[in-house]
Formats: C-alpha cells, sequence, structure tokens
C-alpha cells in the first residue's frame, strides 16, 4: 500500500523538481556573442567609429580590419582585440578603442507567467525581474523553482533555479505549473 502510495504521488512531480542546479556562472562579468550590438569609438580613425552587430560567427567587421572575433570575450578583451588587429593591419601605430553594450540579446520566458514572451535583456537581472518583466506568476505557477536553458561555451546547459538566480542574454526560462 505504502508504495502505491509513493507511486502515485512521484507521478505529480513537477518537471522542474528533477533538473539538477544550473552550474554557476564563472564570472559576473558579460562575455558578447553572437546577436549583441556594440558602440566602437576608435580614435584618431573615424571611419571605424560606429555600431557593429556580432554575426552568426562571433565576429564584427571593421573598415580596413575585416573581421575581428570577439565572441565569448569581455568589453575590454573586446577593445584590445580591436587594437591588435589595427596594429597588425599597420593601420594606428597606437591605437586607443572603447567598446560600449548597445543592446544585447534578447532572453525569453515562457510557461507560467502572465506575457509569456521574448524581452530585451538588462545587465544585472535575475530570475525574479525576469518574471516581473513578464507580467509575474500565474495562480498556478510553481514560483519556487524554474528552469534554464543557456548556452556556455557552444553547449547548451539546463538547470534549475531560484529567483536570486542570475539571468544571462539568451537564457530560455520556463516556469511551470504546480501540481497541487
Amino acid at each position: 500500500m505504502l508504495v502505491a502510495g509513493a507511486l502515485a504521488l512521484s507521478g505529480c512531480a513537477s518537471p522542474a523538481g528533477g533538473v539538477n542546479p544550473l552550474p554557476p556562472i564563472a564570472s559576473a562579468e558579460y562575455r558578447v556573442d553572437a546577436g549583441d550590438k556594440l558602440h566602437v569609438e576608435v580614435q584618431d580613425l573615424k571611419d571605424a567609429s560606429a555600431d557593429y552587430i556580432v554575426d552568426e560567427t562571433g565576429a564584427i567587421s571593421l573598415p580596413m580590419v575585416k573581421n575581428v572575433p570577439v565572441r565569448g570575450l569581455s568589453y575590454r578583451e573586446v577593445a584590445t582585440a580591436i587594437e591588435d588587429a589595427l596594429r597588425s593591419h599597420q593601420i594606428l601605430l597606437n591605437p586607443k578603442v572603447s567598446v560600449q553594450p548597445l543592446e544585447l540579446r534578447p532572453f525569453y520566458i515562457m510557461g507560467e507567467v502572465g506575457k509569456p514572451g521574448e524581452y530585451p535583456y538588462r545587465q544585472g537581472m535575475t530570475v525574479f525581474s525576469a518574471v516581473s518583466v513578464a507580467g509575474g506568476y500565474t495562480y498556478r505557477a510553481k514560483s519556487d523553482s524554474v528552469v534554464i536553458t543557456r548556452t556556455i561555451g557552444g553547449k547548451t546547459v539546463t538547470g534549475s533555479a531560484t529567483e536570486k538566480t542570475y539571468i544571462l542574454p539568451g537564457d530560455r526560462i520556463r516556469v511551470y505549473e504546480r501540481w497541487f
């Protein structure tokens, strides 16, 4: 009788309950990826100062330099990569470059929230703020744990998260229905 009761209850478990926790983010520093829009300023080279979108290969294309790989780099590392490219192509001897984010990849939220969909990412967002932007939890939502799918180093990782978990651009957040 006890076994039958346990089996009956195990069939009612929420999908989020069996998912391992999402691995912690290695660094709080944002890493650039395809789809990000960056503003690049190059001192003494007005033609190169512009807005660039990171393409699907993870590169930006500057005049006279062609492609500069930037996927996985911080903003400071992107600036250094551009400086190195300008130096190696002998365009500037001592380039000074600054890089600022304009638009980051959106995040996606689905399931038991008021308005599921695609939303713009803001740095420092948590699951709580993402759910708030999406209209809050529905009355059926399992609000103590959600599942996030994200790409880390080119690999898709899925794990459970709490309202305090930081999200990243491109994250896909799933809020499940509670079972009772």
